[in-house]
C-alpha cells in the first residue's frame, strides 16, 4: 500500500511539474523577443519600402529590413520584425518620387498592441524628401520629391518592452498558481469527482432514456409536437439575418463569406449553450419528485437536460451543413473538430449547471437573473456583430468570456479553417475556467445535496 501511495504522490508531482512547464512555454507570447511592425500602404508605383530601426537615431543598412511593394494602386500590408531594444524607427517610403498612402501603423510586442493614429504620423520627428503629409480619412497621404523619402517615429514613448515582459511573467506565475490550485482541489475532492463520474457512467442508459423522454414530452400536448423546439431558434435566426444583413448592411469578418453563413456559425452554439444552461438550472425543480426519492441519483438530472438540448443542437448542425453546401461551402477536415467544441460546450454548461441548479433550489430568483445575463451575454459575444468594429487592443476583454472561445471555434470549423491547438493560449484559458467551474460546482452540489428534498 505504501508503495502504491508513493507512486501516486510521485505521479502527481510529475503532472504538476509538466503542467507548470507547459504553462510557462505555452504562454510565452513572444519567444523571440521581437517587435512586429505592420502597416497598410498604397502607392502609384511599384517600389521597395524599407524600415530602419535604432536605439539612438543612428541608422545603418545593417539595421534595416526591405520589403517589395508590388500591388500598384492597391492596398498591401507590410510586416517587419525588429529587435525589442529599439526606440526609433525610420520608414523609407520608396526609392523615387511619387504618392504614398499609409494607414494602420501598429507595433505588436507580446500582448501589447500600439497603434499610431494620423496625428502622430503628421507630427513625425524628422522627414526627408517629403513635401507634404495630409490626413485623408483613415489614410495619410505622403508626397515625395526625391530618391530618399522617409520619416521617423519615436516608439519609446508608446510602450516599454521591459514592463511588458514583467507583466507577462506575472501572468504566467498567476496561471501557474491557478493550475496548482486546481491540482490541489482535485486531490482534495478526488473522491467526490470519482463518485460523480462513476454515477454518470453507471446511469448512462438511464440518462439517455430520460433525455429522450424529456425531449418528447416537452411538446407532447401540442399539435405540431417537437416541431416547436426548432421554430423559435429558426425564426430568431431569420430575424437577425434580415435586420443585420438587409437592414444594417452588416459584413462578416471574411469578405468572401456571406453574412448568413457567418451568423449561423456563431448563433447555433449559443442556442445550445443558452438552452442547455437554463434547462439544466431548473432540472432539480422540474424533477422534484425524483429528488425526494432516497435511492435516485439526482446528480444525473442536469446531465439529462443537457443531453436533451443536444438533440436539438444535432438537428441545427445538420441544417448548418445543408445551408453551407447550398452556398458552395462543403465540409472539410476541419469540421471534425466540431466534436471537440460540442464537448467544450457540454463541459462548461455542466460545471455551471451544478452550481446554478444547486443554488436555485434555495434562491428561486436565480433563474430570472441567469436569463437576464444570457440576454446580455449574447450581445457581448460577437455573434451578430463583427469584433473588427472595435479596437484590437480591446479584444482581450472579449476573450475573457469562455463562450467567445466556443463561438469562434465553430467559425474556425466552418469558415476560418483553424485547428483548436493553434490557439493554445485561448484553449488553456478556456479549460482553466471550465475545470474551475466544474470543481466548484461539484463541491457546492455535494454540500447542498442532502438539503434539496427538505426545501423542495
Amino acid at each position: 500500500m505504501k508503495k502504491k501511495r508513493l507512486i501516486k504522490i510521485l505521479l502527481v508531482i510529475v503532472l504538476i511539474l509538466v503542467a507548470n512547464i507547459g504553462v510557462v512555454s505555452c504562454f510565452d507570447l513572444n519567444p523571440n523577443k521581437e517587435i512586429q511592425l505592420t502597416y497598410t500602404t498604397l502607392s502609384d508605383k511599384e517600389d521597395e519600402q524599407q524600415v530602419y530601426y535604432s536605439a539612438d537615431e543612428e541608422f545603418g543598412e545593417e539595421q534595416s529590413i526591405t520589403q517589395k511593394y508590388y500591388n500598384i494602386n492597391n492596398a498591401q500590408e507590410m510586416s517587419y520584425k525588429i529587435p525589442r531594444d529599439v526606440s526609433f524607427i525610420r520608414l523609407d517610403t520608396g526609392m523615387s518620387p511619387g504618392n504614398i498612402w499609409i494607414k494602420n501603423i501598429k507595433i505588436k510586442y507580446g500582448y501589447k498592441n500600439v497603434f499610431f493614429d494620423n496625428s502622430e504620423i503628421l507630427l513625425q520627428k524628422k522627414s526627408n524628401d517629403i513635401t507634404e503629409f495630409n490626413a485623408n480619412g483613415e489614410w495619410v497621404t505622403i508626397k515625395s520629391i526625391g530618391n530618399d523619402p522617409f520619416f521617423e517615429l519615436n516608439i519609446s514613448d508608446s510602450f516599454n518592452a521591459d514592463n511588458i515582459d514583467k507583466l507577462e511573467n506575472t501572468i504566467k506565475y498567476m496561471v501557474c498558481l491557478f493550475v496548482n490550485i486546481i491540482f490541489f482541489v482535485v486531490i482534495v475532492v478526488r473522491k467526490k469527482i470519482k463518485s460523480l463520474l462513476r454515477e454518470i457512467y453507471k446511469n448512462r442508459h438511464l440518462i439517455w432514456n430520460l433525455s429522450l423522454n424529456d425531449f418528447k414530452t416537452k411538446y407532447a400536448g401540442s399539435y405540431l409536437g417537437i416541431f416547436w423546439a426548432f421554430v423559435q431558434p429558426i425564426v430568431t435566426t431569420l430575424i437577425y439575418w434580415f435586420v443585420f444583413d438587409f437592414g444594417f448592411k452588416a459584413a462578416p469578418a471574411d469578405a468572401n463569406t456571406p453574412f448568413i453563413l457567418w451568423l449561423i456559425a456563431g448563433i447555433v452554439p449559443w442556442f445550445f449553450y443558452a438552452e442547455a444552461l437554463m434547462n439544466a438550472t431548473n432540472s432539480l425543480l422540474e424533477y422534484s419528485y425524483l429528488v425526494k426519492k432516497v435511492l435516485f441519483k439526482i446528480s444525473i438530472l442536469p446531465v439529462v437536460k443537457i443531453v436533451a438540448s443536444f438533440f436539438i443542437h444535432i438537428f441545427f448542425l445538420g441544417i448548418v451543413l445543408i445551408i453551407y453546401m447550398l452556398y458552395g461551402h462543403f465540409p472539410t477536415l476541419y469540421f471534425i473538430q466540431i466534436i471537440y467544441y460540442v464537448f467544450c460546450t457540454f463541459a462548461l454548461v455542466l460545471g455551471l449547471a451544478y452550481i446554478t441548479s444547486s443554488v436555485i433550489v434555495f434562491f428561486k430568483d436565480l433563474g430570472q437573473i441567469i436569463n437576464v445575463f444570457l440576454q446580455i451575454g449574447m450581445w457581448l459575444t460577437p455573434i451578430m456583430w463583427n469584433q473588427n468594429i472595435i479596437s484590437e487592443k480591446y479584444y482581450w476583454i472579449l476573450k475573457l468570456n469562455p463562450i467567445y472561445y466556443i463561438v469562434e471555434g465553430y467559425r474556425d470549423c466552418f469558415i476560418n479553417k483553424v485547428w483548436f491547438w493553434n490557439k493554445i493560449i485561448q484553449t488553456s484559458y478556456f479549460w482553466c475556467v471550465t475545470v474551475g467551474c466544474f470543481f466548484i460546482g461539484i463541491m457546492i452540489f455535494k454540500k447542498l445535496k442532502n438539503h434539496f428534498a427538505d426545501v423542495l
